[in-house]
């Protein structure tokens, strides 16, 4: 179930540095020696075997047969070893179901509970949980931890520590109000209860990490949730499933409104019946009042199979979605089964370098409104496969609806039972400044629906293919061939339709072949590339 990619910087990304080194002292490299060498003053003999310059003794000469001693080998001083590093913990406090909390919490003498533990804990000391049930709910408080001096609560080594709820309570499992605490490798299992498994709250929950966990069978909003200005947050490692609550949504991850700075990496997050990530703004849905969630990075992650969609991304500022693969979400009365949406009035979003397959929807910018639209959208680089047309599902690729300034580049959308593109078609208002190019649009019913509700549009140096006859572009509800969009539009001037010779479909290897018309034949966007000129589509070619 894990994800791991290297870090990358990202908004408050010194501090997560700081988070990700888990108290760990640098180590500073030692000082060497010189070697030393010989001292002594040799005496060179004066030319014809005469005696030496110095006054002094000479020894005779030796025997023909006879062989000189070898000089004394000079020591070679060891090298001196590096101090071994710091311990990761000042100290360690243990905690067993079979301990007693009038113990000294040492390992041989554990504390009972994890609230005994909690209660004399301090900066850059961590809590070992030894394997068990455990029944209680931790509230974590403020106990003056930094970066270099985390309060850590995680399974002890090789230990399976479990969680559990089914009382009923509405406590969150975890209740973070404090900062620089760090839950790693815990099992927590809501049995049904209607809780958060963990919930960062308040102005003084900040630089938090949870990882290496599993959270699941919940009831409340969702498993994760951020909140109340919290801030800087790590979600790093974790599987997050089954959270579901009757009638609504149940999110794997939710963060929101006065909240700021989260990563979400590398973790599985399904069968939830809301979104996988969720960022509720202040007309979505959101419990507090206030600013839009800012600074959000969705990376590396496995989100699938969720009620909803994978990531939907209401009223929030300063998003970034990549590197995820997200699959399996299907229409039902409250989605449209979109692998990712960017609605309502989210700003500065980046949609780069995922796998989207096997959905709904692939990709969708726009729709539901209440003030402005989504302004400054870029998606790029993303794969978009195999659309999911059973039942009422659309199957289409990447759909823009109503929303500004939004630049749809160097994508690849590959077999759609729909089309492959729709824009111009918005239920809430036109498209404007639509900037389509470099993209790859093959093997879908339809490849693009372009509506007259647009302005400011920008298409060309795009590759279309639609086997077993030509590609098919709507324009309202007219079927035209490549020509006519062309002339009805002014519109594609350099595009072509071509099939586009990937190097093997089958195993999803949609590099540019060689004989690729996609190669070296796109616009230079200011993006990098690796060959004279760049690739069409969302994988460029002839890269080291």
């Amino acid at each position: 179930m894990r994800f791991r990619a290297a870090l990358v910087a990202f908004g408050s990304a010194a501090v997560f540095a700081g988070l990700a080194s888990c108290g760990k002292a640098e180590l500073t490299q030692q000082e060497r020696g010189a070697r030393p060498g010989d001292t002594g003053t040799v005496q060179v003999p004066a030319p014809g075997g005469s005696a030496p310059a110095e006054p002094g003794p000479v020894s005779p000469a030796p025997a023909p047969d006879e062989t000189p001693s070898p000089a004394p080998e000079v020591p070679v001083p060891p090298e001196a070893e590096e101090p071994p590093p710091p311990p990761e913990f000042s100290r360690i406090l243990w905690v067993s179901p079979q301990g007693a909390d009038a113990a000294e919490g040492s390992q041989a003498k554990p504390f009972r509970t994890v609230a005994k533990a909690l209660s004399v804990v301090r900066p850059g000391e961590a809590v070992f949980l030894e394997t068990g049930t455990y029944s209680e709910r931790l509230k974590l408080e403020e106990r003056g931890g930094g970066t270099d001096r985390m309060l850590t609560v995680k399974a002890a080594p090789g230990a399976s520590p479990v969680f559990k709820g089914g009382s009923g309570n509405g406590t969150p499992m975890i209740d973070v109000r404090g900062a620089y605490w760090r839950i790693e490798g815990l099992t927590l299992d809501l049995a049904g209860d209607r809780a958060f498994a963990v919930f960062w709250r308040g102005k003084g929950a900040h630089h938090g990490i949870l990882r290496g966990s599993i959270l699941k069978n919940g009831t409340e909003g969702a498993g994760v949730s951020i909140a109340e200005s919290a801030s800087d947050v790590l979600i790093e490692d974790n599987e997050i499933h089954h959270f579901k609550k009757s009638g609504e949504d149940s999110h794997g991850v939710a963060v929101q409104t006065t909240a700021r700075n989260v990563v979400v990496r590398s973790n599985d997050i399904h069968h939830n019946s809301g979104d996988g990530v969720q960022c509720l703004g202040p007309e979505g849905g959101a419990t507090v009042e206030g600013t839009p969630f800012d600074n959000l990075l969705v990376e590396d992650n496995a989100l699938h199979e969720n009620q909803e969609n994978g990531v939907d991304i209401k009223t929030c500022t300063r998003v970034t979605l990549r590197h995820n693969t997200i699959w399996g979400h299907q229409r039902t009365a409250t989605s449209a089964g979109e692998g990712v949406v960017v609605h309502l009035s989210a700003s500065d979003v980046t949609v780069e370098d995922n796998t989207v397959r096997a959905n709904g929807r692939g990709i969708v910018v726009g729709g539901v409104r209440v003030n402005a639209p989504p302004a400054r959208i870029v998606v790029r680089r993303n794969l978009v496969l195999d659309g999911d047309g059973s039942g009422d599902n659309d199957g289409l690729g990447i759909r823009v609806d109503t929303a500004t300034d939004v630049k749809v580049q160097h994508n690849t959308v590959w077999n759609m039972p729909g089309a492959c593109l729709v824009f111009g078609h918005g239920t809430s208002g036109p498209t404007k400044t639509l900037d389509v190019r470099n993209n790859v649009l093959a093997g879908c019913a339809v490849t693009l629906r372009g509506g007259d509700d647009r302005s400011g549009v920008v298409m060309d140096r795009n590759l279309y293919f639609r086997s077993g006859g030509k590609a098919v572009f709507r324009r309202e509800s007219e079927d035209l061939d490549l020509d006519g969009w062309r002339a009805a539009t002014g519109l594609d001037a350099h595009s072509v339709e071509k099939a586009p010779a990937f190097v093997d479909v089958d195993s999803e290897d949609f590099t540019p072949g060689p004989d690729s018309p996609a190669k070296d034949s796109g616009a230079d966007l200011g993006l990098s590339f690796c060959g004279q000129a760049p690739d069409r589509g969302a994988v460029e070619a002839d890269c080291p």
